[in-house]
């Protein structure tokens, strides 16, 4: 009988002994020094960056008055909306077009490939002719026209030339809206003549973010002036920017402009915020004075926010 109980009085007892040095165990740790490595866990998952708030609105600073129906303003760095009406709002762009069919262009294409224009490219619009039938002009020199000058001429030469290399350019720069989640465009053509294709301050605002990476877009777009020759050193075209606010508001990176009687005036300006390594993106759509409202608004957004 004495040994039938003596097996279960030590299990007893190395249980409580257990326990005790469980106890202990536990409140040292308590009053030690928190382990260090538990410490380094918590700073990893911290954020690294604290969230920046820059520009910051002066709240005094008012409203601008737009006669555009729509319009935004976006910081790129802070990934921001500073200022936004109708943004929106589906609304034909006209020649704001033209961006879409650089970056399809530029993607899919060398610059230095030779285009034949057709007749199919020549005074499409039915009012000012660019180009000349027969005539031979590098893709590069295509899209310094169609950047510059807005040339549709050019926008269309370059449709016909991805036909010849089986691409449909409408189609793709359709396909490339989508990829931007562009989710309120659809184009009709390259140049933006038919007013049935639409887009949206805020859509645009995604496209030209996006074309940021390819520096000659935007360089082409600044050209005051230029000169452009045939590969064939037949033609030469000089030609003038449409955009009015090249020399009058500093720091231009690039834009675009557009006009059509049912689109009224549509521009997209790039700014540099000098100093602060930004920029800002506007954009105007269905304005009677495009460039009186751009100016206007790059104003007010310099005075309204500071990046200091």
């Amino acid at each position: 009988m004495k040994r039938e109980f003596r097996i279960p009085i030590i299990i007893i007892g190395a249980l409580v002994v257990g326990n005790a040095y469980f106890f202990i165990a536990r409140f040292s740790l308590s009053n030690k020094a928190p382990d260090p490595v538990f410490h380094l866990t918590q700073a990893f998952i911290l954020p690294v960056n604290q969230t920046s708030y820059l520009p910051v609105l002066n709240t005094s600073a008012g409203d601008v008055n737009l006669d555009a129906k729509s319009a935004i303003v976006y910081d790129v760095k802070a990934d921001r909306i500073l200022f936004e009406k109708n943004s929106k709002q589906r609304l034909p762009v006209a020649s704001l077009t033209k961006v879409l069919n650089a970056i399809v262009v530029w993607e899919r294409f060398s610059p230095n490939d030779v285009v034949l224009v057709g007749p199919s490219a020549v005074k499409v619009d039915g009012e000012r002719q660019d180009l000349y039938t027969g005539e031979t002009l590098s893709v590069n020199s295509l899209m310094r026209l169609m950047l510059v000058e807005s040339s549709n001429d050019a926008a269309y030469a370059l449709q016909d030339y991805a036909k010849t290399k089986g691409m449909d350019l409408v189609a793709e720069m359709n396909a490339k809206a989508i990829l931007l989640d562009m989710k309120d465009t659809h184009f009709i053509d390259p140049a933006g003549l038919d007013d049935a294709g639409y887009s949206t301050a805020s859509d645009l605002v995604k496209a030209v973010t996006y074309a940021l990476r390819y520096d000659a877009i935007w360089n082409f777009s600044r050209e005051p002036t230029a000169t452009v020759t045939s590969a064939d050193g037949q033609f030469n075209h000089n030609i003038k920017n449409t955009n009015q606010l090249l020399g009058v508001v500093l720091n231009i990176i690039g834009g675009k402009t557009g006009y059509t009687d049912s689109a009224l005036g549509c521009m997209i300006l790039i700014v540099d915020t000098q100093g602060q390594d930004d920029k800002i993106v506007a954009v105007v759509l269905g304005s009677r004075g495009r460039f009186e409202d751009m100016k206007n608004l790059i104003s007010w957004t310099k005075h309204a926010y500071s990046w200091q």
